[in-house]
């Protein structure tokens, strides 16, 4: 829960971002159910935190094995890299490709984080609220590569 936590922050951050810049209605629609969907399981995971073990994500980070820890602070620095990269793009159309195009790869990598708790987690809830973050991100991740494919006929 301590390395999703920032990785949604990271994807709320750029939904945010869409919203302020992009102008298709779609991805748009899905930048407001990033920020919901996402904010909602950060609430969850930090409640959780606080409740089952009486942490907070940071506490929880800084109990994470050493090598979950490397690679939360890799996560960050590539976030940060394509925060400073979106942050770039005029607002428009432009901004809406690569809106997506990032997102695509940044879904992709929380799916391979939500497999670990999916299957080895302890609590049911969590076991279900890492299913329900894999559903809804292989969607999006459909729903983004199809856009984008009719952007190229």
């Amino acid at each position: 829960m301590a390395g999703i936590i920032p990785h949604h922050r990271a994807a709320i951050e750029m939904a945010e971002l869409e919203l302020e810049r992009g102008q298709n209605a779609d991805i748009r629609t899905h930048a407001e159910n990033i920020i919901a969907n996402q904010q909602h399981q950060i609430d969850q995971f930090t409640r959780w935190l606080d409740e089952w073990y009486g942490l907070t994500p940071e506490e929880a980070m800084e109990q994470a094995p050493r090598e979950a820890q490397r690679e939360m602070a890799t996560m960050e620095r590539e976030t940060q890299e394509d925060m400073a990269k979106l942050e770039q793009v005029p607002a428009g159309a432009e901004f809406d490709v690569e809106f997506v195009r990032m997102m695509i790869p940044h879904h992709s990598a929380g799916i391979i984080e939500f497999l670990e708790p999916q299957s080895r987690a302890p609590h049911a809830e969590l076991r279900v609220a890492a299913a329900t973050g894999i559903i809804n991100q292989e969607a999006e991740i459909a729903d983004f590569r199809t856009w984008l494919g009719a952007l190229d006929r």
